[in-house]
Order: structure tokens, then sequence, then C-alpha cells
């Protein structure tokens, strides 16, 4: 069963791939030429299909299952205004305002956390209102961190895959979020080869859709009402930190210049490589970064393994590391021609 999500996909892609809304090539865009961006219709109904199958499989029946429909009812909707932006362009300012709506919505009535663990057996309380509050702000920068690196073949795409599998590890002890991380999964698998040819992209509905649907699981696997035993608050952060960083990174980069951080822009790590490089494959930039995204999902897993008193440090350590990682690249590739 679960690889008919990737069947899905792969057959809605071709179907849509000459349908839907158009990208055409900008200065700051990254391809050549007009390219359709229906391509997230395309996951969303593979998931859609993947977990309707998922509902009638007795092995997974549980008490979350209401949970586990509104989470996807809003992942749906976050889909429907990418989709509309990819339509309409309807504004990064009216995109942000949806957007922390349905954070809100789900953080307040479907799944939050109360405690911040600091590690060594230290734990802040938040409270109810600030619990909401942090993670709807988690939901929207983990949100929009996989729609701003949707901006090269394969890139976004193939980083969701591993962030749902390694998810999919992780809630080994819950099926039915499992399931549903692996079918996601699937569904980006059976998409990824159309817009590694360059053929199709997803578009805000696919990158919004995903990113959506990963940071609310992450929540779901973490707040203590869970039936398994729940993930760390870390993991989902930890697995996310390529992206993350350089998102974030680049960000504090243009604040410091006074630029705008609605304005789309040129500047992120991957987008300087493709500039830079003599012969820039997007490829190979979508390869390099699934083994870097996999290599987090396995350290992510380790974290797991430990106790959860020393994970808030390990994910310290990983957000020091990364952070170095990514100006000691910019350094380099800002050097090359200048």
């Amino acid at each position: 069963m679960s690889f008919l999500p990737t069947l899905a996909a792969a057959a809605l892609s071709g179907a849509i791939s000459w349908a839907g809304p158009i990208d055409r090539p900008t200065e700051r865009g990254a391809h050549l030429r007009p390219t359709p961006t229906s391509g997230g219709v395309a996951i969303m109904g593979a998931v859609g299909l993947g977990v309707v199958l998922l509902v009638f499989a007795a092995h997974v029946r549980s008490a979350m299952d209401s949970r586990l429909a509104a989470t996807l009812a809003l992942a749906l909707a976050m889909g429907v205004i990418g989709a509309l932006d990819d339509l309409f362009d309807i504004g990064a300012k009216t995109k942000l305002v949806l957007q922390a709506a349905l954070a809100v919505i789900f953080a307040s009535f479907v799944a939050h956390v109360e405690v911040l663990p600091l590690g060594l057996g230290l734990n802040l309380a938040l409270g109810h209102a600030v619990g909401i509050v942090g993670v709807a702000l988690w939901i929207i920068v983990a949100t929009n961190a996989v729609n701003f690196m949707d901006g090269a073949n394969g890139l976004a795409p193939g980083g969701q895959v591993c962030l749902f599998v390694a998810m999919t590890l992780a809630t080994a002890g819950n099926p039915l979020f499992a399931e549903t991380s692996m079918v996601a999964a699937w569904a980006c698998v059976g998409f990824l080869p159309w817009n590694m040819a360059g053929r199709l992209f997803q578009g805000d509905a696919g990158a919004l859709f995903c990113g959506f649907l990963f940071a609310c699981l992450e929540i779901l696997s973490t707040a203590p009402s869970t039936a398994s035993p729940g993930l760390g608050l870390y993991f989902g952060p930890f697995i996310l930190l390529p992206f993350l960083t350089d998102v974030l990174l680049t960000l504090a980069v243009r604040a410091r210049r006074g630029q705008s951080l609605l304005q789309a822009h040129r500047d992120h790590l991957y987008q300087l490589w493709l500039r830079k490089r003599a012969q820039p494959s997007h490829v190979a930039l979508a390869w390099r970064m699934m083994l870097i995204m996999a290599a987090y999902g396995v350290f992510g897993l380790l974290m797991l393994a430990c106790s959860p008193s020393v994970q808030p440090e390990l994910f310290a350590g990983a957000v020091a590391f990364s952070a170095l990682a990514w100006a000691w690249l910019r350094r380099r590739l800002e050097r090359v021609g200048a």
C-alpha cells in the first residue's frame, strides 16, 4: 500500500505537467523556461489517497484519528493558500496572515506543548498561552523554511523525502503517525523525478502543504496527550536544521543590510552556489542537499536514543555547527569570481 502514493503522485504529476499556473523565468529565478507549478496538487492528492487507505487499515486505527484528521485538513488548507498564491500572487503579507491563522488554530485546538526542556533535568513551564504562541511560531517558521528553499530543481522535494522518512522512523511507536509520514514521503518520491527534470514545480501549494504537515506531525508526536512515548521537542527542528539555517541566517544578513525580509531575493546559500559554479547543476545540488538532510536525519534519530536530559545540549551543538558551516561555505562561495 505504501507505494500507491508514489504511483498516484507520479501519475498526477504527469497528468498536470501541461496545466496549471506557469512560473516564468525572472531575474531572481534559477530556471530558464516557463514551467507549470501545479505539482503540489499532485502531492496533496497522493497524500489524501494514502491517508484514506490508512483509515480503512485496521492496524493503524487509533483514538488519535480525530487529531490527525484535523491536522490533515489544516495542511490541505495551507496547500490551498499556496495554490491561490501560485495562481493569483496574493502577496507575502496576506499569505503570512493566513498561515498564522492556520497555525494558531492548530495550536489552540489540536495540539501544543506547555513545557520547554532546557537540559540537565531542567524544564521551563510555558503555560497555555505561551505554549500556543510558541507552537504557532514553530509551524510558521518551519512551513516557510521549506517554501523558501524551494528554488532549485529537486532541492526542497528531495529534502521533504528525507524529513518524512526520518519522521517515519522516529514515530515507529505510533503506527498511525508513522504510516502518515511514510505516505507523505512516498508522495514526494513520486513527484521528485518530474521536478528533478525541471518539467514541473510543486509551487507554494506543495511546499506549504508539506512544511505545515511536517511541523504539525512533530507537535502531535511531542504533545503529552500522545498515546505513544513522545518524541523530544528538538527532533523536528534538528532534522530541519539545514533548511532552517540557510533561511534564518540569510534573513539575518538581509536584515543587517536593511533589506526587506518579505521581498523575493537571490541571497540564499543554494542560490549563491548556483550563481558561482562554472557549470551549475540543479541535480547535483539536490543530491548534495539530500545527503546533508539524510545525515541530519540519522543524527536526529541518534539524539532520540540519548537521555532526554542531554537532548537540548545536543541540539544546541548542532545549531552551532550548522551556523559555522553555513558561514564558512558562504565565505568560500563569495570569494569565487571576486
